[in-house]
């Protein structure tokens, strides 16, 4: 699925991935389509870095074993694969109830 057909720059495209994973409106459809076009990015050695944090935010992909794929790509760096490490964890904790 092609999310836009004109390229502007990596920048920009970078930041509509970001944009799209954070949207209130975007559904798991759009997420699982953004989520793809991160991938892409990053096995081709791009760093869509804010994309990937977006996505590891949203609850729609809770349990998604992609986002967490992501890391493993060639362009995740250390610090993109702990960051992304973090957020996931805690997405984890967020929704799991508390014991008394």
């Amino acid at each position: 699925m092609e999310l836009v057909r004109v390229r502007d720059s990596i920048w920009n495209d970078n930041r509509l991935l970001r944009l799209l994973a954070e949207h209130p409106g975007s559904d798991r459809i759009v997420l699982r389509a953004v989520l793809d076009a991160v991938a892409a990015k990053l096995d081709e050695g791009e760093r869509p870095c804010s994309a990937v944090l977006a996505l590891a935010d949203r609850l729609e992909l809770e349990g998604d074993d992609d986002v967490k794929g992501l890391g493993t790509l060639r362009g995740a760096s250390a610090r993109l694969r702990r960051r992304l490490a973090q957020r996931l964890d805690s997405r984890v904790r967020a929704v799991l109830p508390v014991a008394l």
